[in-house]
């Protein structure tokens, strides 16, 4: 994966918050790096914990181009309904 593109962004990645041992939990971290990309965590679950991820394009501190999240692959799971 590659590196941060400024220290902004890296500083947001490397946020490690006290009172909530799972990153996407804090309501302090914004950016996810997923599968080759970032994107921006949405707290969407109880009481704002849980994520999910919405891809961005964009860093919104300098304005790089960010790779995108890769795709599953999902040969290598059974198919539905169990045949």
């Amino acid at each position: 994966m590659s590196d941060p593109c400024c220290d902004r962004m890296a500083e947001d990645l490397s946020l490690i918050c006290e009172q909530h041992p799972e990153r996407d939990d804090c309501p302090d971290a914004l950016i996810a790096r997923l599968r080759g990309g970032y994107g921006l965590y949405v707290h969407d679950g109880e009481n704002g914990h849980g994520a999910s991820v919405i891809q961005i394009a964009y860093c919104p501190w300098c304005g790089t181009r960010l790779p995108d999240i890769d795709e599953i692959d999902l040969s290598s799971f059974p198919p539905i309904g169990g045949a």
